[in-house]
């Protein structure tokens, strides 16, 4: 069963499987596409209606499968899967985060959730749109005459832009047009449907945003501001850009700028992360070696290599002391780094797995084994001194908005993680494992490009004896320095790295 749920991008744990007080509520039905209508189970919790999610997979032609030791259910319809844990508002649909608006509830092996889940989680896995009739505890499953898409929007506003992200289930075909004060969005072969349908915002640039039908509604607050929309894949987005047009100079027409001088070029900034740490312990391998211990070894080699040819490092740790998971992001970008890469070692149940794997930032996954592993090393402690207060802030972090920092460096991120993946391939012998995308919490975050590098099995007892050796260290650290200064000199236009003096 793919155990992602709570786990998968949050880290959290589940620590009862009702977390307020349920009772029973008045019937409910379900009516299917082309079917009669069915009672299904419902309960009410807080005024709330909650409906039987197995009655109505099984009426769809589906089931509901129970893990109880990680507190989650599997949904399984047609081809598709998607996994939910309790009391996390957000749910794993092929391996697309759904961000929920109220979580789930269990009761033993059934699941319950509000009508709003299954017009966002069961829709896209039955092909349907969901209806709910309050007065009549009424659900039905309908074909639409359009494609539905569910679209889910959220807005940051980073420094002198707002950002507005479309998540959907998929981009459509779609066609923009700009008036002074309003900004339309318009999907003719498409039916939007949101939750909510209209939101207003506290931002100085953006009011309202509303969706309607086929069309989405930007609201500006000023008739000077420039917008520029633009569709991203994996996960499939649409953004809006809203900035303020900038004021033009005093210079008349067709001046040339005054003369100044050449700025001195600064060294570049790199943030290194060894993974894990303290509490910690990451992977072990077959002769007892620790992944903390590693990547800390590892991390030492490559900011001294880095030193050495003129580079300014920062690192999330110098100690085996426990770093918080969103901590180390946020010491990177308090260094104002120009790259951040976060340092691993690799584990396997086959102990002849070998070879390098180099991740960038998604909320999806490339694959199941890409998710497995990004659920592994987000199951780490949140911060060394842990206090309610924080555990809650935590839990109300809304990833679709954390993802908005790697959307501008997405690009440039992929293209490091392809860099580096070809240099270490001829480090290991390794034809290829491939660069892979998966949401690690340690990238949610960070304001720069960003890898994460699991440099080596140490479960492979090979690549475990080489990462306990002082040569192979070396040869990690240049081959660092090596794929760092083929980054730059694409980046740069071969702009040399100035040098800085070490200590």
């Amino acid at each position: 069963m793919l155990r992602l749920v709570t786990l998968f991008a949050l880290g959290l744990s589940t620590a009862s499987l009702t977390a307020q007080p349920l009772t029973g509520g008045p019937s409910a039905s379900f009516v299917p596409p082309g079917g009669t209508s069915l009672v299904v189970r419902s309960l009410d919790i807080q005024g709330r209606a909650f409906l039987s999610v197995n009655d109505v997979l099984a009426a769809l032609g589906g089931s509901v499968q129970f893990d109880d030791s990680t507190f989650s259910y599997e949904l399984k319809l047609k081809s598709h899967s998607a996994v939910v844990g309790v009391e996390t508002p957000i749910a794993v649909v092929d391996t697309r985060l759904v961000s929920l608006s109220t979580p789930v509830h269990g009761v033993g092996s059934t699941l319950f959730a509000d009508p709003d889940f299954f017009q966002k989680v069961v829709g896209p896995m039955a092909g349907t749109s969901f209806v709910w009739e309050r007065s009549s505890r009424l659900l039905s499953a309908r074909k639409a005459d359009l494609p539905e898409v569910v679209v889910e929007a959220t807005l940051a506003d980073f420094e002198a832009t707002t950002k507005i992200v479309l998540r959907l289930t998929e981009v459509p075909a779609f066609r923009v047009e700009k008036g002074e004060e309003t900004l339309v969005i318009r999907f003719p072969a498409a039916r939007l449907t949101a939750s909510p349908p209209e939101m207003a915002f506290d931002d100085p640039r953006v009011a309202r945003l509303a969706v309607r039908g086929s069309e989405v509604y930007v609201s500006l607050r000023e008739r000077n501001l420039s917008t520029n929309v633009y569709a991203l894949q994996t996960p499939p987005r649409i953004v809006v850009d809203v900035t303020k047009v900038a004021a033009t100079s005093g210079r008349s027409p067709g001046a040339a700028p005054p003369p100044s001088a050449p700025a001195k070029p600064q060294p570049k900034t790199i943030v290194l992360d060894p993974g894990h740490g303290g509490t910690e312990e990451g992977a072990k391998g077959p002769g007892g070696a620790m992944e903390k211990d590693a990547t800390l070894a590892l991390v030492k080699s490559i900011r001294e290599t880095l030193f050495r040819n003129g580079y300014r490092v920062v690192t999330t740790r110098e100690t085996d002391t426990t770093v918080g998971l969103d901590e180390r992001p946020a010491l990177a970008n308090a260094a104002k780094p120009d790259l951040f890469l976060s340092i691993h070692c690799n584990a396997s149940r086959s102990p002849s797995a070998h070879g390098t794997e180099v991740y960038y930032l998604s909320l999806d996954a490339s694959d199941r084994a890409a998710a497995a592993l990004a659920e592994k090393e987000n199951r780490t402690e949140r911060s060394a001194t842990p206090t309610a207060d924080r555990n809650a802030a935590l839990r109300d972090l809304d990833l679709i908005l954390w993802d908005l920092a790697q959307n501008q460096h997405l690009s440039a991120s992929a293209r490091l993680a392809e860099i580096i993946q070809a240099d270490f391939n001829r480090l290991l012998g390794v034809t290829t494992r491939g660069v892979k995308q998966a949401p690690f919490r340690v990238l949610i975050g960070a304001n720069v490009p960003a890898v994460l590098v699991e440099v080596a099995f140490i479960t492979n007892p090979e690549e475990e004896k080489k990462l306990a050796s002082e040569d192979f260290r070396r040869q990690v650290a240049e081959t660092v320095v090596g794929s760092l200064a083929t980054y730059f000199r694409n980046a740069d236009g071969a702009a040399p790295v100035p040098p800085v003096k070490t200590r």
